[in-house]
């Protein structure tokens, strides 16, 4: 450390960088022009496609077709589970036995 600061010591000056500061500015308007160029070029395309008119698509010349058909004479069958017939409770029945 006291090496270091008797070096400074001796160099009152900074070394001049005027070549790494000249390319530095350089590059950093290079890199600041390209992103507003960028974003200018993004702007207009946005400006020129809300300014084209919206076009509604020509109305079908047929409905769509539906999946599946049920034609509607026939009657789908009934599960196997249910009984047809109407359900007979059987303490409304009458047998021989109970007049």
């Amino acid at each position: 450390m006291d090496r270091a600061r008797a070096l400074a010591a001796h160099q009152p000056e900074k070394p001049r960088r005027l070549l790494q500061h000249s390319v530095a500015l350089v590059a950093t308007i290079m890199i600041v022009g390209v992103v507003l160029f960028g974003l200018n070029a993004f702007l207009v395309a946005m400006q020129r496609y809300m300014d084209t008119e919206i076009v509604e698509p020509a109305p079908a010349a047929t409905d769509p077709m539906p999946a599946y058909a049920v034609q509607p004479d026939v009657s789908p069958p009934l599960p196997a589970d249910q009984d047809p017939r109407p359900s007979q409770d059987p303490a409304q029945e009458t047998s021989p036995a109970n007049p």
